[in-house]
């Protein structure tokens, strides 16, 4: 039975956490993640930040920070794609990615990441919350629950997590260019999983985007 884990996690030393501790009125939503190069794992975050100038002096500043770039910005928020880096940073993404942990929900705010996720199982929760006690991360739990039957996405998402990781990996490390800058090993080498489930989970995932948008 799965299990869906809410809890917060504290230290600077976490992906954005000096930013965080830095900024404490500073809002970041994690709208997703990706990895080509295990060693500097892609983040996309919203941010909320009055002062733009002193968001980006201190992310210039952070250490768990390899290099940032501003996508796009609306009213209140901005997007930002930022790239982790490969040392002095806890590595959770890999982590729970390769516990079969699913990311439902991540806000960081005054100073500490709010998430909300799905595991196989509570032993895999229970490796994942050993890690980051082992590496130093303060985490206090919200609630503890099962997870069987309850779908966190988006009506108007037809894609399950792993469909999304995939297809937007393929898309961003240029596998869908002309002529392709990337070859499904890369992809499945950086998923972690065999050459034929990571050609599953992209033609798995157009089939969906098709027959929602098109039909």
């Amino acid at each position: 039975m799965s299990l869906l884990a809410g809890f917060e996690a504290i230290s600077p030393d976490l992906l954005l956490g000096q930013t965080l501790k830095s900024l404490p009125s500073l809002t970041l939503d994690v709208e997703r993640q990706y990895a080509l190069d295990p060693a500097h794992p892609i983040a996309f975050c919203w941010a909320r930040c009055r002062d733009l100038e002193r968001l980006e002096r201190t992310l210039d500043d952070d250490g768990t920070v390899d290099a940032y770039e501003r996508i796009t910005r609306s009213e209140e928020w901005t997007l930002y794609r930022i790239r982790r880096s490969d040392s002095g940073v806890v590595n959770a993404y890999r982590r729970w990615v390769a516990a079969g942990g699913e990311l439902l929900d991540c806000r960081g705010t005054d100073g500490r990441w709010v998430i909300e996720m799905r595991f196989p199982d509570r032993e895999s929760f229970t490796r994942y919350h050993e890690f980051l006690q082992d590496e130093d991360v303060e985490v206090r739990l919200h609630r503890l629950a099962a997870g069987d039957g309850a779908d966190h996405r988006r009506e108007s998402d037809p894609l399950t997590e792993s469909q999304r990781e995939a297809l937007v990996l393929a898309h961003e490390s240029g596998f869908y260019d002309i002529p392709r800058e990337t070859t499904l090993e890369t992809i499945a080498d950086a998923l972690e999983i065999s050459n034929q489930a990571v050609s599953e989970r992209l033609r798995r995932g157009q089939s969906r985007l098709i027959e929602h948008h098109l039909f």
